[in-house]
């Protein structure tokens, strides 16, 4: 599949063997399905897709960035649900702490950050995977409770 293909342009004729040279491995940020792609591509495009459906669907996922009047948001950057999504997998689903697991759950686990996501200058850096954790939500609130004790500046 060509980026051409990803991308949702249509030049006529098949784009088969257009890009000679190095191809990678990438994952589609839709469906999670693992695809060849030019590696200049792949160093220029961040965001990889099946297809024109997938690209689709991922597009109609995202949320909008709609001022919402009188609601709180949470948000924590535009990469946020793709990072607690890989962050949550990483870690078998399980909290980290006590080890139970969405299953037992019922539900997603929390993913926090180990350093808090307002002290970072962007969300690339606060939301790296290493400084995400899965928990369930009663760690989640004692991690957040300790952290607010050993580092008072990041309180409210």
């Amino acid at each position: 599949m060509s980026c051409a293909d990803q991308m949702g342009f249509d030049f006529g004729g098949s784009s088969a063997g257009r890009f000679d040279g190095e191809t990678l491995e990438q994952r589609c940020v839709s469906c999670r399905k693992m695809l060849r792609v030019p590696g200049w591509y792949a160093k220029v495009v961040q965001l990889h897709f099946c297809d024109d459906t997938c690209r689709k669907e991922w597009v109609e996922r995202q949320p909008d960035f709609q001022p919402k009047l009188g609601q709180h948001s949470r948000r924590r950057g535009a990469n946020w649900e793709i990072q607690a999504k890989l962050a949550r997998e990483r870690d078998a689903f399980a909290c980290q702490v006590c080890g139970v697991t969405e299953e037992e759950l019922g539900r997603q686990l929390d993913v926090h950050h180990k350093i808090p996501y307002r002290s970072f200058k962007s969300n690339i850096e606060a939301n790296r995977l290493e400084n995400l954790v899965s928990v369930c939500p009663s760690c989640h609130s004692r991690l957040e409770a300790q952290l607010r004790r050993e580092l008072p500046l990041f309180g409210k």
